[in-house]
């Protein structure tokens, strides 16, 4: 047990997801005690896609979607009444963010902290543009720079100092490459504090907050048009699917390759070709294992190309594009699943005569 603040916290307190990486190494080294002493500690989507998880300490106030009162923006408490506001990996998933990082603070007495670890654009996505390779839902990526800006033009000047920013990369797996999920800690933690702000105002321009609402504005409009651009996955498959296969004789396998090419283009994501069937589809399994269910089709789509008449592969990537939520090309898929396999069986029946 070691002491923080006025509380005793167990080392093995099952923290899930990537705080739990750096959580004995913050609570050893007094990370936790310098920044997160006082007694209300609120862990913002502190679930983070676990069932099991638990607030990043045990007197801590977990909040996620279903806390009372909570609508996923605006904190159910009072301005002034939190010690520390704690946030692991949700600020990229979150769209107006001017707007949280504002209510953050605002529930802040004077001198508490908000600790805030986002995934390094560098070491977690690896990857200069959206969509993020490991979770499509994330709407920006992070460098140091990046998420301080995100502070600067959020919160008023001399309300908030900077206490902490550094690159956490403790035991990071620099030898994996952009193909494949990082291993170690791959984040960003910042650590803001609030002050009392002074009685006179910068000199010069007025209507500062004017100006920081439009670039926080203009900010989160070019993110979401990034985000909407590079979303190849949200055009229509089944279409261009059915127009290329037509025709299942010569050009079959070539209208196969150069569909599977274009969007693969249009993903930034490298082309398999020259890797073989068995290379792409074991990243697609790997990719579908874990419930990464767009990156999983990609791979599938480049599996399909090598062997354009497999149904297997065409069944996994209907049940790819059915996790994605994509529900009429996974009818698609499973109904050429169907006619390669030349099955009897009523699912496969039913499939092909979906739609």
């Amino acid at each position: 047990m070691i002491k923080v603040g006025n509380h005793e916290v167990p080392e093995d307190w099952p923290v899930k997801g990537e705080a739990g990486r750096s959580f004995r190494k913050n609570l050893k080294t007094g990370f936790f005690s310098a920044y997160m002493a006082g007694e209300v500690i609120v862990d913002v989507g502190y679930r983070g896609g676990h069932d099991d998880a638990v607030p990043i300490l045990p007197h801590a106030v977990g909040v996620d979607r279903d806390f009372p009162g909570y609508d996923g923006t605006k904190l159910p408490f009072a301005d002034g009444s939190v010690d520390t506001v704690f946030s692991s990996h949700m600020l990229e998933h979150v769209a107006n963010y001017p707007t949280t990082i504002r209510d953050w603070h605002r529930v802040l007495r004077s001198g508490g902290f908000i600790v805030c670890l986002v995934p390094h654009q560098f070491l977690y996505e690896k990857k200069q543009n959206l969509p993020s390779s490991w979770n499509t839902d994330h709407k920006r990526f992070y460098t140091p720079a990046t998420l301080l800006f995100e502070f600067e033009i959020s919160l008023e000047p001399n309300t908030y100092r900077v206490r902490h920013l550094r690159d956490n990369d403790e035991d990071y797996t620099y030898d994996i490459g952009p193909d494949a999920h990082p291993g170690g800690a791959y984040e960003i933690e910042l650590v803001v504090q609030k002050i009392e702000k002074p009685q006179w105002n910068l000199c010069g321009r007025t209507d500062i907050t004017a100006i920081r609402d439009e670039l926080a504005r203009m900010a989160t409009e070019r993110d979401q048009l990034a985000l909407e651009s590079a979303r190849w996955f949200d055009a229509a498959i089944l279409a261009p699917a059915e127009r290329i296969l037509q025709s299942r004789r010569s050009r079959f396998r070539r209208g196969i390759r150069k569909f599977t090419r274009r969007f693969r283009a249009a993903s930034s994501l490298p082309i398999a070709g020259g890797r073989g069937n068995g290379a792409s589809k074991d990243q697609a399994d790997r990719a579908r294992d874990a419930h990464q269910w767009e990156r999983a089709a990609r791979f599938y789509l480049d599996a399909i190309a090598d062997d354009s008449a497999d149904p297997a592969i065409w069944a996994e990537l209907g049940r790819a594009l059915e996790g994605a939520g994509k529900n009429l090309e996974s009818q698609f898929a499973y109904r050429m699943a169907a006619e390669f396999d030349g099955s009897s069986d009523a699912s496969a029946r039913d499939f092909w005569t979906a739609g």
